[in-house]
């Protein structure tokens, strides 16, 4: 019986060939010229030329003059670094987020930006027999959310309008609707270390995140718990916040930060 080559649902060629040169080049160390590049991967001269020179044009390739042959570039590694710093950061932070689940008894989060959205890139769930569950991968919106705050108050304010263009959703009756409202959240993560979502996000469901700086001294994510309030007695609010702030002082120092931010917040 003969087999059935299967067509790709969304044909691309052009794609296709970019990226059989880039995987073939990435498994080799010296310089290839167009023609050599063209012969060993089916791919026309002319294509292979014009995207090596695009590739080149963008940082992904270079050219060497003297001989016109192309290698790959530095803007992969970039790429390939800031793919492995996410992952490596889920990977450090994990057993962190445990002890803070533990030691709680509340979910706990790690966020990260992800575009126009945070997006929870790892959870540990409480031993109690009552906990929120929340999911990995899920994206939530910035403005009303613990996380989102920590990284915004230190983000550029040009940068932070082009992603929360208004007017914002309004999630419930206490999300913050202008940023003469966040801006005051905002000052405040700076000034403690710890942002809140105090039913902004869900009616019942609060949170406490505090921001976790990369070795660049950047705050690049966020780490702390969900919780659903109770009517009838207040949770201890006051302990918990610092052992958010620990666990995320714990997992920037693991990835590399040597800067004071942690031990000069002042709980208000």
């Amino acid at each position: 019986m003969n087999a059935t080559k299967t067509t790709p649902r969304y044909a691309a060629p052009a794609v296709d060939h970019m990226l059989d040169i880039v995987e073939f080049m990435a498994e080799q160390t010296r310089y290839f010229g167009v023609t050599e590049l063209s012969r060993t991967l089916g791919i026309s001269t002319n294509s292979v030329f014009r995207i090596l020179r695009r590739l080149t044009e963008r940082g992904y390739a270079e050219l060497e003059p003297q001989s016109g042959t192309y290698r790959l570039g530095p803007r992969f590694f970039s790429l390939g670094m800031s793919l492995a710093s996410r992952f490596d950061l889920r990977t450090r932070a994990r057993h962190h987020l445990e002890w803070l689940a533990e030691k709680t008894g509340q979910t706990a989060q790690l966020q990260i930006a992800n575009g126009d959205r945070m997006m929870i890139l790892d959870v540990a769930n409480s031993i109690a027999p009552f906990f929120l569950q929340t999911q990995p991968g899920s994206r939530i919106h910035y403005h009303g959310n613990a996380f989102g705050k920590c990284l915004l108050a230190f983000m550029d304010s040009t940068r932070a309008s082009e992603l929360l263009p208004l007017p914002w959703p309004s999630l419930t009756e206490k999300t913050p609707q202008n940023w003469a409202h966040l801006n005051t959240e905002l000052e405040s993560v700076r000034q403690t270390g710890l942002g809140y979502d105090r039913e902004e996000y869900l009616r019942g469901v609060c949170c406490i995140g505090a921001p976790i700086f990369d070795v660049s001294g950047q705050a690049m994510a966020s780490a702390g718990i969900t919780f659903l309030m109770n009517g009838e007695s207040a949770p201890p609010c006051r302990s918990w916040e610092r052992l958010v702030l620990q666990t995320s002082e714990k997992i920037a120092l693991d990835i590399g930060y040597a800067g004071d931010f942690y031990t000069t917040r002042h709980l208000i």
